[in-house]
């Protein structure tokens, strides 16, 4: 039989994030309640755009080298989402930077 993994006391959300980004929720199946009612809402905003109207978006094509390709790639493993939703996010981040959007 398997033993039940515990989940530790936390003494901050760093130290929860840490720690669930480490581990898999599938190995703690009693620390989980089970959902029975899931309601979704019709009218989810963006946290990214601080109110303001989602842009239309326009598909660019770029040339990048395969070391650019496989850094993009990891970026996007560690962060949970596509490629092209990394690219965005980087680029995002880069011209905010730039505080030229």
């Amino acid at each position: 039989m398997k033993k039940t993994k515990i989940v530790p006391k936390f003494k901050s959300i760093e130290e929860i994030a840490n720690f669930w980004d480490t581990h898999s929720t599938a190995d703690y199946p009693d620390y989980w309640e089970p959902v029975t009612d899931i309601k979704f809402s019709k009218n989810l905003k963006s946290v990214y755009l601080n109110g303001a109207k989602p842009l239309k978006s326009k598909i660019v094509q770029m040339r990048l080298d395969k070391e650019t390709i496989s850094a993009m790639e990891k970026v996007a493993r560690q962060k949970g989402v596509g490629t092209s939703t990394a690219a965005r996010m980087l680029l995002r981040e880069h011209l905010s930077e730039m505080k030229v959007i």
